[in-house]
C-alpha cells in the first residue's frame, strides 16, 4: 500500500471536478483498508471514503488528511446469493447476475458507480432499490472494527441508508436474487439502458442533483393548487425534481462551466470549465427558484465535500 501525495480528485469523479488530496491510496483489500485507517491514525489524519466518484461533488480546494478510495472487487456467487465488495461497479454486478442466471437486480440498469456507493444512497428506480435486494452489510464502524449488520439495521429509506448518519465504512454487501425469466429480464435491461441514453446527458455530471419529492395522499390537492400535475406521479407518489426545474425554465440555465442539462433537467453538467463553486451557486438557485415557485424544498442527492 502506498500514499501519495497531492493526488488531483477530479480524475477520480465522475463530475471530473475537485481539487487535490493531500494524501491519497487505493485499497484493493480489506486488509489495505484497515492498513490506511491505521496510517491516518497514526499521522492523526482525517479520513474520506469514496468508491466509483459519482454522487459527489469535490471542492476545488481538495481535501485535507487521508482519501482511500475503495476497489474492494470480491465477487462471490452461491446459489442465489452474492457477496460483493464495495468496489465492484453497480452496471459489472448487474452483468454478473444475469450471467448466473439471476434477476433482481434490473432497476440497477444505468446506475453508474460502484456498489457501496449505491448501498450508501439506497440507488434504485422504478420503485425499486437496493434496500430489496441487500440482506447483510459488513463494515468499518466509527471505531473502525470490523462489524456486521442486517437489512433491518441499515435504517434504509429513500435514497437514505445509516451510512450516511454515521461515519462506518461499507466493506463487503450480501445480497438475494431469485432465479427467473431470464429473457425478460435482459429486455428490461436493455430498454431502460437505451431509454437512458436517450433521456440522460453524456457529458460529466454527477447523476440526478436533487431527490424527487415524496408526497401523501392527503398532500394531492394542496399540491395540485401549485400548479403540479400530481396526477401523473401518484404510482410511486413522488414528484420528479427534472419535473419541477424544467417546469421552472431552468433548463439551460449556467453559472461559470456548470449548466442545467438540457436533455434532463435534474441533471447539472460540466461543461468543460466548472468549478465546485459554480454548481453550487447553480444548485442554491434552483433550490431558491422552486422555493418561490411551487414553495418546495428540493434536496440534493449528490454529496457535496465543500
Amino acid at each position: 500500500m502506498q500514499i501519495q501525495k497531492n493526488i488531483p480528485l477530479a480524475q477520480y469523479t465522475t463530475f471530473k471536478i475537485g481539487g487535490p488530496a493531500e494524501n491519497f491510496v487505493i485499497a484493493k483489500t480489506i486488509e489495505e483498508v484497515q492498513e490506511a485507517v491505521s496510517w491516518a491514525k497514526e499521522h492523526d489524519q482525517e479520513i474520506f471514503v469514496f468508491g466509483g466518484g459519482s454522487n459527489l461533488l469535490i471542492s476545488d480546494s481538495g481535501i485535507k488528511g487521508l482519501v482511500i478510495k475503495l476497489d474492494l472487487q470480491i465477487l462471490e456467487f452461491e446459489e442465489n446469493k452474492i457477496k460483493v465488495g464495495s468496489g465492484v461497479l453497480l452496471s459489472y454486478l448487474l452483468n454478473q447476475a444475469l450471467e448466473h442466471e439471476l434477476i433482481g437486480l434490473e432497476f440497477a440498469a444505468g446506475i453508474p458507480g460502484t456498489v457501496g456507493g449505491a448501498v450508501r444512497g439506497n440507488a434504485g428506480t422504478y420503485g425499486r432499490a437496493m434496500s430489496d435486494v441487500v440482506t447483510k452489510i459488513n463494515y468499518l464502524d466509527e471505531n473502525y472494527l470490523l462489524q456486521e449488520m442486517s437489512v433491518g439495521q441499515a435504517n434504509f429509506e429513500y435514497r437514505h441508508s445509516i451510512f450516511k448518519e454515521k461515519k462506518y465504512l461499507i466493506l463487503k454487501v450480501e445480497l438475494e436474487l431469485a432465479k427467473g425469466d431470464l429473457v425478460a429480464a435482459k429486455k428490461l435491461v436493455q430498454e431502460r439502458l437505451a431509454y437512458r441514453q436517450d433521456t440522460q446527458p453524456n457529458q460529466p455530471s454527477a447523476g440526478c442533483i436533487f431527490k424527487n419529492i415524496a408526497f401523501s395522499d392527503q398532500e394531492t390537492e394542496d399540491l395540485k393548487s401549485r400548479g403540479i400535475e400530481v396526477e401523473k406521479f401518484l404510482e410511486h407518489h413522488k414528484i420528479p425534481a427534472a419535473y419541477l426545474i424544467d417546469r421552472a425554465g431552468l433548463k439551460g440555465k449556467t453559472v461559470g462551466g456548470a449548466q442545467v442539462s438540457e436533455k434532463h433537467a435534474n441533471y447539472i453538467i460540466n461543461t468543460g470549465t466548472a468549478k465546485a463553486e459554480d454548481v453550487v451557486i447553480l444548485s442554491s438557485l434552483i433550490k431558491q427558484q422552486i422555493r418561490d415557485k411551487y414553495n418546495l424544498q428540493l434536496n440534493e442527492e449528490v454529496q457535496f465535500i465543500l
